[in-house]
């Protein structure tokens, strides 16, 4: 009797994990959906870019930074990927080692294993930030905590992005992952990783914008960028931008850390409603930020309403 208490026991917790891994399953699913259908182009709200993922009290390009995104609801990460001197890709801002680990010298002159080996520093890294236990994390580990969670932004700080794309698809995370480029119309049409299953979104410096920025933005159009990151050197210069996007369905992203008016980023957390109240005015529809959950927090008060559009025959990632 005591036995077949037990097994029945047993049986009813086997029952309830199947049925809670598979409304998981089913929960994960949805949330990819959602991620998808948010990449593929406008969908009424601003979407939030957290620059180097949301490094504030971890590490920057980190998986810890990634995972406080998830948590917080962030829509997307961008990281900097780059490769090793034997070949593997991992995540890391710049050239070199010495700002962000304890280690030095060109991250293409240290295998894998050596960067593995490194210690990551705090936040931002510099000189005096504190080191962590933290390592340098694959690209492929981003890809796999992202999966079902999070849109990844690849910031291709070399010549990754065929690699790049080649493995989010292997690990069913295509549809998940925008990749970014400030290279010319011409020169991405020849770039052997150009595919039209690519979330793409080209970088235009506001220099190359000219007298006839809408011209500019044109001469992408066959190429169908999900969105556009446009620094654009005042706010009010965004909304013809914005106009003029709305009609091919594609976002305004704007990079707020990068602008050629000083310190929007930090303007913003005195002063949202003049930064974050006046790009979504004009019509951008990304904000890429150091700051996404104060962002997020804005967002949520006042619940600005942009233009929702679905492009006809939009291409699925492989």
């Amino acid at each position: 009797m005591m036995l077949g208490k037990f097994l029945g026991t047993v049986a009813s917790g086997v029952l309830l994990l199947t049925a809670s891994s598979a409304f998981a399953a089913s929960a994960d699913t949805e949330r990819t959906k959602v991620l998808e259908r948010r990449l593929a182009g406008p969908d009424g709200e601003v979407m939030v870019v957290a620059h180097r993922a949301c490094w504030r009290g971890v590490s920057e390009n980190t998986l810890d930074a990634v995972s406080a995104c998830i948590a917080f609801g962030v829509d997307m990460v961008e990281l900097d990927v780059r490769r090793t001197a034997d070949g593997a890709l991992v995540l890391i801002h710049d050239e070199t080692l010495d700002r962000t680990t304890n280690g030095s010298g060109p991250v293409s002159a240290h295998t894998l294993a050596q960067i593995r080996a490194l210690k990551v520093k705090a936040e931002k890294g510099g000189p005096s930030a504190p080191l962590t236990d933290r390592q340098v994390p694959t690209y492929a580990e981003a890809l796999d905590l992202a999966k079902g969670r999070i849109l990844i932004n690849v910031d291709a700080k070399a010549d990754v992005y065929e690699e790049a794309y080649k493995m989010a698809v292997e690990r069913s995370v295509g549809g998940q992952v925008l990749l970014k480029s400030g290279a010319e119309a011409e020169l991405v049409r020849a770039q052997p990783w150009w595919s039209k299953k690519i979330r793409y979104n080209p970088n235009i410096r506001p220099d190359r914008l000219g007298a006839d920025p809408l011209a500019v933005i044109d001469t992408y159009a066959d190429l169908d960028p999900v969105g556009y990151e446009i620094n654009v050197k005042s706010i009010p210069a965004a909304k013809p931008l914005a106009d003029h996007l709305n009609k091919s369905c594609a976002r305004l992203w704007v990079n707020s850390l990068n602008t050629a008016e000083a310190a929007f980023d930090d303007r913003a957390l005195v002063d949202p409603n003049a930064v974050w109240g006046a790009m979504v005015e004009a019509g951008v529809g990304a904000i890429q930020t150091d700051n996404p959950l104060a962002l997020k927090a804005w967002l949520a008060v006042n619940k600005p309403n942009l233009k929702s559009c679905r492009r006809a025959g939009r291409r699925d990632a492989d």
